[in-house]
């Protein structure tokens, strides 16, 4: 995590310069030193940008820069500097609040989904500081919804149920969380993890539902949080000059093929011929996917391994070298102990295949 650890005066500097070597210590941050350009001639440790712009000018670089910032100066102080830039807890940097004695870390801002509680935890367990925590779940040692997506790396939908859903937990409502993946959360006494094919659309629940699952359905009902897994890759061959709009209607045509989720789809991927295909990149990037190509050695190991559960074509093999793309892409991009779950698919001038990889 890069974080800016920013002071205002000289006893702040000295505070600020001990907690980002602590935070670079500690192998799991990167830390950079702003202190004010009047005390750019103290020796500090560290990697240090001295600034002479305006604080309220540098905060707004500094959200746009930086996972974390960590402000060694008055609660208030930062409250005004931050609020032109807070825009939602998706998007804003973890902003902790110490004071220039280290005796209390507050964490100000993005307490869980940008982890300034697991921020300022660690610099108060450093400093033998007073942690300052106030986010209702973890005041009453509960759960919350979007620290166990992001620990996992899944992708929240929709985020705004997130807030309704803890509401829930910290009040005492019944949450149901039906799980594709084995869970290693502690469940409270209003929380019941249950295996997702236990579930059923049809069945009324009393409280609120989470979904652990790259699956959709039309029968999902409204007010239902979904947890996605970025678990899925979709192979794509094509004929020369294929355009966007052909390979998107294939991808979203093998989505629907396999009621999955276009928010779990980690990549597309092809063979590295293809890598100067205007359509398929373009497609790409309308989908908001990476494209992923792959070399005819990696292909034919795909192959030469799995094989009898993969389609082969001799015309393929005879143009390009290997006896098939998009199924063995699919599978290189969701791993290769990856279940193919579409075989190849035919969308007029382009091929598709949907390979789902591990949750974990």
């Amino acid at each position: 995590m890069k974080i800016a650890v920013v002071a205002v005066t000289k006893q702040g500097v000295r505070m600020a310069e001990k907690t980002a070597e602590l935070l670079s210590e500690s192998g799991r941050h990167e830390a950079v030193l702003y202190i004010p350009g009047k005390f750019s001639l103290l020796r500090i440790e560290g990697k240090r940008y001295p600034y002479r712009k305006p604080l309220k000018e540098l905060f707004g670089e500094l959200f746009a820069a930086y996972q974390g910032i960590v402000c060694v100066m008055a609660l208030g102080i930062v409250i005004r500097l931050a609020a032109p830039y807070i825009k939602d807890k998706t998007a804003d940097p973890a902003v902790v609040v110490m004071d220039e004695m280290g005796r209390n870390v507050i964490s100000a801002l993005s307490g869980h989904w940008g982890r300034a509680n697991e921020l300022a935890a660690l610099i108060a367990g450093g400093l033998q500081a007073n942690p300052v925590i106030t986010t209702a779940t973890d005041v009453h040692g509960l759960p919350a919804i979007e620290v166990l997506a992001r620990e996992h790396g899944w992708l929240i939908e929709p985020f705004e149920l997130v807030k309704k859903v803890n509401a829930s937990i910290v009040n005492g409502g019944r949450v149901v969380i039906y799980s594709e993946a084995p869970l290693d959360m502690e469940p409270a006494e209003n929380i019941e993890l249950k295996d997702f094919a236990q579930y059923s659309p049809a069945r009324k629940e009393e409280g609120r539902v989470v979904l652990v699952t790259n699956r959709t359905a039309g029968s999902f009902p409204a007010g239902t949080l979904f947890l996605r897994p970025r678990n899925l890759s979709i192979g794509i061959g094509c004929r020369r000059g294929a355009t966007a709009e052909e390979v998107k209607i294939a991808v979203l045509a093998a989505l629907e093929e396999t009621g999955r989720a276009i928010s779990s789809v980690r990549s597309l991927g092809s063979i590295n011929i293809k890598c100067n295909e205007e359509g398929l990149l373009k497609a790409g990037s309308e989908l908001g996917l990476p494209v992923e190509f792959f070399d005819r050695e990696e292909i034919s190991e795909v192959i030469r391994k799995r094989g009898n559960e993969l389609s082969f074509s001799a015309t393929v093999e005879d143009k390009i070298g290997v006896g098939g793309v998009c199924e063995p892409a699919a599978i290189l991009g969701a791993g290769e102990a990856s279940a193919l779950i579409m075989p190849k698919m035919k969308y007029g001038r382009v091929t598709a295949a949907v390979a789902e990889g591990s949750w974990q």
